[in-house]
């Protein structure tokens, strides 16, 4: 946001201390390496979520806690942000996901109540009476425009991924659209990055899709691809018959080089997304790392809010895969690098 940002000053001192309770590598791979899911819970007993994980009636509720640790950080951003309509933008995620779960409830006959995070910008509960009334005139403009689209699509012929997709593509153009406004160029930069790369992910998986047939995924990107990145539909539209290796060293060059390069190999190799979606997540983690150099301003609170994000990602998967025996070197294979 223009104007004078020393009005950050405390704001960016309280999450400069919090950093200090992020989870190392040294802690992360002493979860990775116990013997089982009790165990990789003890050693989160020794960090800053011990009150929390003490608590726990058994290792499977480890969800609650890592929801309760977002829901913090948007409490606190609530009460120390001298822009708090600039932080929220980073906490709509969570509306959208709610919004998904509420609108695909409201047409295919779900229950979604113990699926819903209490981590928006909206209650869950608010944001349920919204979806029950219709009253879209309370969600950003972008949001309200897609759903009553979603309104329309679903009376004809109910799609989930319908809703996944038009409600992704309102979340990145309302939250560029502010922060552009805002003047915000780091953070539309990362925005910007994020959307190219979730673009490219996309283009792979239509062409998966679409078995080859050029003719078929030009008619299916643009309803699926994000706009606002660097990347535009006809680039995408002019790589249709280009083979996937010429298509990845096209960014050779690029800051996203080693993501597309290596990702999209290892797609080839193994028909997975799997290794490009980590190396995604790393360049994110690390680009956000660049805040440490701003003293003020909101790009620390951001980064502070993702490396939060990113360190709760890590608990689950190795959660998840204590939880259904998975080799230590499988589980390790899968983690992010930390921000801290």
């Amino acid at each position: 946001m223009k104007g004078d940002k020393t009005v950050y000053a405390y704001a960016v001192a309280r999450v400069r201390a919090l950093e200090i309770n992020l989870l190392d590598r040294s802690k992360i791979d002493r979860m990775v390496e116990a013997k089982d899911a009790a165990e990789a819970l003890k050693v989160l007993c020794e960090t800053s979520y011990s009150t929390a994980a003490s608590q726990l009636a058994n290792v499977y509720d480890y969800e609650t806690i890592l929801r309760q640790e977002i829901a913090a950080v948007r409490e606190l951003f609530w009460k120390i942000s001298p822009h708090p309509e600039l932080t929220d933008l980073f906490f709509l995620r969570y509306d959208v996901l709610n919004l998904k779960l509420l609108l695909k409830a409201k047409y295919l006959d779900q229950d979604v109540k113990d699926l819903l995070i209490p981590a928006g910008t909206l209650s869950p509960e608010h944001l349920a009476t919204i979806v029950a009334e219709g009253n879209w005139k309370l969600l950003p403009e972008e949001l309200a425009q897609a759903v009553r689209e979603i309104e329309g699509l679903m009376a004809e012929a109910p799609d989930p991924q319908q809703v996944d997709t038009l409600l992704d593509k309102a979340h990145y153009s309302y939250l560029l659209r502010i922060l552009r406004q805002q003047g915000e160029d780091f953070l539309v930069d990362l925005i910007t990055v994020q959307v190219d790369l979730i673009n490219i992910r996309t283009f792979v998986r239509v062409r998966h899709v679409a078995g080859g047939d050029a003719v078929r995924v030009r008619e299916l990107l643009p309803a699926v691809l994000i706009p606002g990145g660097k990347l535009k539909l006809d680039f995408f539209l002019g790589q249709v018959e280009e083979q996937l290796s010429a298509f990845a060293d096209r960014f050779a060059k690029e800051p996203i080089g080693p993501v597309v390069t290596e990702g999209l190999a290892a797609w080839q190799r193994e028909g997975s997304l799997a290794r490009y979606e980590k190396l995604m997540d790393d360049f994110l983690i690390n680009y956000v790392k660049k805040s440490r150099l701003v003293a003020f301003g909101v790009e620390p609170l951001v980064a502070y809010l993702w490396a939060k994000e990113n360190e709760t990602k890590l608990i689950r998967m190795i959660m998840v895969g204590k939880i259904n025996g998975l080799p230590v070197d499988e589980i390790r294979e899968r983690l992010r690098d930390v921000y801290a």
